[in-house]
């Protein structure tokens, strides 16, 4: 009988495991960035990034003009963060993508998106659900306040 009882208990906690929701966070950011003129200017871009999320995985294309950081565990996305590392360099942010998860709430009229330690407010065509574990990829607008993400795709309950 305690065979069966243990070996229920662990079928219940993998279950529940394999269900839990993603974890509250900016996953991943994609910026274009003006001044990303040729291979040269790659490395003093990735270091200043690395220097701003040292443990985040950190590329740069100069072909594409955009620089990319998937953060690891424990490193938070910050717009200001993000932006001076960029013009630490001389180089400048023109726009960005990112990947979020966490939870909305409604206030003051506007859906909220809570990811870390992030909050950003959401435009978007379509409903987003509230109070529910979402992962959202939208367009950030760096220089507004506060920070609007434009939902271009959201996914409920996503890993």
């Amino acid at each position: 009988m305690k065979k069966v009882t243990i070996a229920l208990i662990i079928a219940t906690a993998a279950f529940a495991c394999s269900r839990r929701p993603p974890e509250s966070r900016v996953r991943n950011v994609e910026a274009r960035i003006d001044g990303l003129t040729c291979p040269t200017c790659v490395p003093p871009l990735k270091a200043s990034l690395k220097r701003a999320y040292a443990k985040s995985d950190i590329d740069v294309d100069d072909d594409r003009d955009t620089a990319t950081v998937r953060f690891a565990d424990g490193e938070n996305f910050s717009t200001a963060d993000f932006r001076t590392a960029v013009e630490r360099v001389r180089m400048r942010v023109v726009s960005v993508r990112l990947q979020a998860c966490g939870s909305v709430e409604e206030a003051d009229g506007a859906k909220w998106l809570t990811a870390g330690t992030n909050r950003f407010r959401l435009d978007s065509d379509r409903d987003v659900p509230v109070r529910k574990p979402i992962c959202v990829t939208g367009t950030l607008d760096p220089h507004s306040d506060p920070a609007t993400l434009q939902v271009s795709s959201f996914s409920e309950n996503a890993k």
